[in-house]
Parts: C-alpha cells; structure tokens; sequence
C-alpha cells in the first residue's frame, strides 16, 4: 500500500456530516452511484468494479470508496469526527494505492523527488492522481483549517495590502500545511495564473497555493522574507513548516523552483512540486487529539464503544514523564538527603554542617519533630559524638561512609578552618563530579523540543560552572562573621538587622533594573516599528521572551550559545567567583553583562556586514532606533599609561586569542566594560573587537572582579 494523498481538516461548524455527506454524495454520484440516502446509517454499493460504503454511527462516521486503478486499486477514506468539549471537529482524508502496480502515466513517489524527464500534455489536469474530486466543494461550505491556516477550494491571489495578514498565516507556529507561492513572470503574465489552478488542484486540501498578484506584491513579500528566502522572476517557493523568516537558518529547506526548470519540463516541473508538497503533510504525525480520538471512533463503528468515550478520549491528558529527566531527579534528590559528615563548631562542640555554616540545626530526611529535642547539637544526633546520622532513604551509606571516614580520619575529628574548608572542597568535587557528568549528558542527548533542553542545558552548565570555582572559594574562607560580645555562636542583633535589610534593598533594586530592561526591550519594538513607516516588520515581536539571567556564569553559557558574533574566553572560574562571592549582587550584574554582549553582537553583526564603520564607544554613542547599545558611561576603551607599561598589570590584562587575530595568539586587552563603575566589588568585562578583521567577531577575554592596578593592594 502507498498512501497518494493524506488532509487533516478541521471544521468547527456543527453539524459536520451533513455538508460532509452531501459534497461526497455529489461526487460519487458523478462516478455512476445511485444517490446514497441521507437518512440511512449504513450505504453500501456498486458501480461496475467500484464499490461503496458509508457508514454512520452518531457524531462519527466513514466513507469509503474502493475503485480499479491500473493493475491495482485506488481507495478513498474519509473519516470524521463532530466537535466535543476540548476538540474541534475533523475531518481524515486519505487515498491509497493498494496491489499491483499503477500505469507508467500516473506514476506518483511521495518520498523521493527526482528529477522527471519533460512531459507535454494538452489537457490542464493534475497528472497526479490523489485528490478526491469532492474536497474543493466540501472547503467551500464552512471556515476548514489546518492547524490554523485556512484551507482553500484554489489558488489565492495577494495584493500588496494583504502581506500584513499573509505574513503571520506563513509564520503560525501551528501550521502543518507547506505553502506555493508563484512569483510574477514578467515575460509571460498569464503563465503564473495558468500555473496557479493547476497545482491548486493537485494539491487542494493538502498544501496552500498563493500566487502574487504584481510586482509591488512580489517586491513587498520578498522584503519581508529576506534575501534568502523570496521568490522571482516567475519562480515557484515551497515554504514547509514551521517557518521563521527571520531565525530560519537553512534556507534551502524551503525549496525554489526557477523558471527556466518549469517552461522546460511544463506539467511536469509542475508535478514535481505537487509531489513534494503532498509527500510532506503525508509523512507528517496526526495532531495529538486526532491520535487520541481516531481509534475510538474506529472502535465506535464497530460498535465496541460508546459515542462517549470520544469526548473522554479528547480530553487533555496529563503529559508523559520524561524517564530520563525523572531518574536525574531522583538522584539528585537522594544526593540532597545524604548525611553531612561531622564538624567541629567553633565553641569546641561537634556538631553538623549546617550548624557551623548557619548557625541552626537542620532536620533530617526522616527526623522533623526531633531537630528541637537533644541538647542542640542537630537533627539525628543523639549524643555528641559527632558522627552522622545513618542515610535513609535513597541515600548511599557506602558514599556516606566514605565521607565520615575521611572527615574523621579514622575517629579523630579534622581540625582548624583550613583543613575543613580542604575536606568540603575534596567532597564537592569527588561526590558531585560523576553526577554533574552524567546529567551534562542526559541534557545533551535528550529529545526534547522547543526551548527546554536549551535551558536544562545552560542550568546544568552554569553549575558546573560555579563548583569549579567552588573549591578556592572555600578554600578562603574563615570566620569573618562577627559574633555577640558574649562569644556565643549568635551573629550580633543589630547587624544580623541591618543584613536582612540590605537584603531586601538589594533584592528590590534587582527586580528594578528587570522592570526596566523589559520596558527597554518595549521601547526598542516600538521604535522599529515606527522606523518601518508601516512596513512589514519581522524579526522583532513585542511577545519575544527576554531571557534573564540570574548568574554571570548564566550569562556567558547563553553568550556561548546564541550569540554568534561573540566569542567566550576561558573566564568561567572569575565569572562563578563573582556568583558564589556576592550572590546579592550577581543577578544585577548579570543583567548588565548580557545586554553589553548583546549590544556586542549587534555592533560585530553591523560592522562584519559592512553597515557601520565606526567603533563600538561610537556605535553606543550614536544609538538609533532598532540599535542595541550600551551607556557610553560604562565603557572604557583605553587603560592608563602606567597599567599598560608595567608587566604585573598588563600580563594580567592578556588573554588568549586564535592566530588569525594575533599571530602571537594573545592580545592586550584595554577595552572593557564596568558593570560597577566604583565601589568594592567593582566587576569588569574586557574584550578585543575583531569585528573589522579576519574573524568578524568580537573576543571576551575576562569577566570578573576589578584586576589589579596603581589603586589596587
């Protein structure tokens, strides 16, 4: 069996069998049945070696026609389901080749689209076979769609003030369907429209056929397409979905047709295309709902269910657990229930990790009630011995073992800070390695579509991210948390006040500087759509999501990731320094670190194209509308005399860059960016524009604290 032709309709208006029932009526009456009758549940006839069945059972039915074609047979199926809560009615149109093989006239591959040798024909009739000859008529009596594109009984003819609503039909992130559209033949006007009804119908139902009206409709679309993406000169474009004219990254995947290929071949050239347009919608899944609802209807006419397991079966379902994220899940949950191995406080006491760090017990996986009870030493501890708790759960004893027999060093506890800071370091690295890896890779290899896997992705690299940096980080710290004047374990009332306030502060000043970068992105929307004058704006959607980081070690993961003008140094390790040091702070920072490399990205896109000439502190300084810059208040494009001749400042300022920007492959780097101007920490971002050179790109060498200078200690 091959399926010829496959159209997934849908139909709001209610009731659908009877216009369904009438325009099938009509066509098959034309193949020499005796008209059907419209209140019989069941029709079953003949007509030479044609046969017939229609069959209806409820809001459900099916008809089927089964005629001889060539050495085999040529089966028609049209199954339909009337709109329930949750579902909009729809209707299956299906035409399969069964047995024997079809004549060497109507050979038809909906897979493979090779090339065909030309073929003249005086008659104006779709050489390939598959479309049933009611489907035009049936489109004509209601709104029919296919994922949100309207489906049409013929071509579709645009003029210039109708872009503004074809453009967003091409765009529908639901659109199934591919769309043909024919440019205008200067030399012979009449060639598209002759083209345009003949691949309308070999292709109704099953694809959109738009034929552009004159050359100020042509030019207009082809502005909005882009230079890759349009169609001239009485070519002919297939545009598959989905579509995105302006992230569309191969543009070959929505295949053009020129016209020399056409007035050679004729018809067939034609076919080619109609071939293709229909083998995709073939090849392509049933929308979810239809799936879940196909086979109830199946069991329905069979008179195995009832009608209304059809609106059970529509209704939404819960969505399936990803195994794979599920089991990396569970892990990481079983790590946060591993026992802390035994520290000493600073009072002499033993006790658990997180009384030294915070100065509170926490209560174990299975001791919630008991964290109050004891003599305060922690959850699970019955006496002072300062062992861990026994894991429960999925927790590892072998791990847990492991992790107190190295904090105790076979009973005798670690002393002092920095033997602790050393022990809790060894255990970050050893204990979470292999599972940071493992999900590293789960996130690389997963199936996922839409934007998840590229946020799981950049999360998983941001952590790892910042326990690289974890280890120094510790390592460094000591007691520098100030306590009460009676040397209890209590940091003092006043300042533990005045923290929590400078908390909030901090936390209300970083949901400020979102509110106006959002706002910003507003006005940057709506100053590009004035600078069009109405034109068709694409690209730029005042629905676009903004991505907010929350960590400097977010920022450059993203950076990495889609800016393709950026390039992304070895400064991970400073970057999560930042974060782990000042977390109050990181996600302010972060913010203005991303719209700089993005201000970056658009600079080097603009001056690699050859749109600007100037420097990137001009390029801030004479911002216009649609351009994204930077306050020329942050940057600084030079360093002073006495940083760059002294070695122990300069070489700290030298980063690492490919032979074709330097043959050295290093490169002093001045410029940078101040993402606090003054103040301790004062974090910097240098970098090393290449836009105008061999690479095209601009390079990031560093981004963390404030590097040494003459004010420096």
């Amino acid at each position: 069996m091959t399926r010829l032709y496959q159209a997934v309709l849908r139909d709001p208006a209610a009731p659908i069998s009877i216009r369904l029932r009438r325009t099938f009526s009509e066509w098959v009456v034309r193949k020499g049945f005796p008209p059907p009758g419209a209140a019989r549940a069941m029709v079953e006839a003949e007509a030479g070696q044609a046969r017939l069945t229609m069959e209806r059972r409820g809001d459900c039915g099916r008809y089927t026609l089964d005629e001889p074609y060539g050495e085999g047979r040529l089966r028609t199926r049209v199954t339909y389901a009337e709109s329930v809560p949750g579902m909009t009615g729809w209707v299956i149109v299906t035409v399969d080749r069964h047995e024997g093989r079809e004549p060497e006239r109507h050979r038809r591959e909906p897979y493979r689209q090779g090339r065909r040798e030309p073929e003249r024909r005086e008659r104006r009739e779709p050489a390939v076979v598959g479309v049933p000859g009611f489907l035009p008529a049936y489109l004509r009596t209601a709104r029919i769609s296919d994922g949100g594109v309207r489906m049409e009984d013929g071509p579709v003819v645009l003029h210039e003030d109708g872009m503004d609503r074809f453009i967003p039909v091409m765009t529908e992130p639901l659109r199934r369907v591919p769309i043909l559209v024919l440019s205008v033949d200067s030399q012979n006007p009449e060639a598209a429209r002759a083209h345009a009804d003949y691949l309308a119908g070999a292709v109704t139902g099953a694809s959109l056929v738009v034929r552009l009206a004159d050359l100020r409709a042509q030019n207009r679309f082809n502005k909005a397409m882009g230079k890759e993406l349009g169609v001239f000169g009485g070519g002919i474009r297939t545009y598959l979905a989905p579509f995105d004219p302006a992230g569309e990254r191969h543009p070959r995947r929505h295949p053009p047709m020129g016209v020399a290929m056409i007035r050679d071949q004729g018809d067939a050239a034609l076919d080619l295309i109609a071939t293709g347009a229909v083998g995709e919608i073939v090849q392509r899944e049933l929308p979810e709902d239809v799936q879940r609802t196909l086979h109830v209807v199946y069991r329905v006419l069979a008179g195995r269910a009832d009608l209304s397991e059809i609106a059970a079966a529509a209704a939404l379902r819960p969505a399936k657990t990803d195994s794979a994220r599920e089991e990396l899940r569970r892990r990481m949950m079983a790590m946060t229930r591993r026992p802390a191995p035994a520290m000493p406080g600073r009072t002499g006491t033993t006790g658990t990790t997180a009384e030294v760090s915070a100065g509170t017990p926490r209560p174990g996986p299975s001791s919630s009630a008991g964290a109050d009870s004891g003599s305060g030493t922690g959850a699970g501890s019955g006496s002072g011995s300062g062992k861990p708790s026994a894991p429960t759960g999925n927790g590892n004893p072998e791990k847990a073992g492991k992790a107190e027999e190295t904090v105790s060093g076979g009973g005798a506890p670690a002393s002092g800070g920095e033997e602790i800071a050393q022990v809790v370091a060894d255990m970050v690295v050893k204990e979470l390695r292999g599972e940071l890896e493992t999900a590293l890779g789960l996130a690389t290899s997963s199936q996922a579509t839409g934007g998840d896997s590229a946020r799981v992705l950049r999360e998983l690299r941001t952590l790892g991210a910042h326990l690289s940096g974890l280890r120094d980080v510790v390592a460094e710290r000591r007691g520098d948390e100030p306590f009460a004047e009676d040397g209890s374990d209590r940091p003092a009332a006043g300042i533990r006040s005045l923290r929590e306030e400078h908390r909030l502060l901090t936390e209300e000043y970083a949901e400020a500087v979102t509110s106006v970068r959002k706002l910003t992105e507003r006005v940057r929307w709506l100053e590009g759509r004035l600078a069009e004058a109405g034109q068709p704006v694409y690209g730029v959607t005042g629905e676009t999501p903004v991505f907010e980081p929350a960590s400097l070690s977010e920022v450059l993961a993203e950076a990495r990731q889609s800016l393709r003008h950026i390039v992304v140094g070895d400064t991970d390790g400073a970057a999560a320094r930042l974060d782990l040091d000042h977390p109050a702070h990181s996600r302010t920072w972060a913010a203005k670190a991303w719209d700089s490399l993005r201000a970056l990205e658009d600079f080097a896109r603009a001056r690699s194209g050859g749109e600007f000439a100037g420097g990137f502190y001009e390029w801030c300084a004479q911002g216009s509308p649609g351009r994204l810059t930077i306050p020329t208040g942050m940057l600084s494009m030079r360093e002073s005399k006495s940083v760059v001749t002294r070695a122990k400042f300069s070489d700290r300022r030298t980063f690492a860059v490919p032979p074709e920007v330097n043959p050295g492959g290093q490169v002093l780097m001045e410029s940078h960016v101040k993402l606090r101007p003054v103040g301790y920490p004062a974090p910097r971002m240098y970098f090393h524009d290449d836009s105008g050179g061999a690479t095209g790109k601009v390079w990031i060498g560093y981004l963390g604290e404030h590097l040494p200078n003459t004010r420096t200690n």
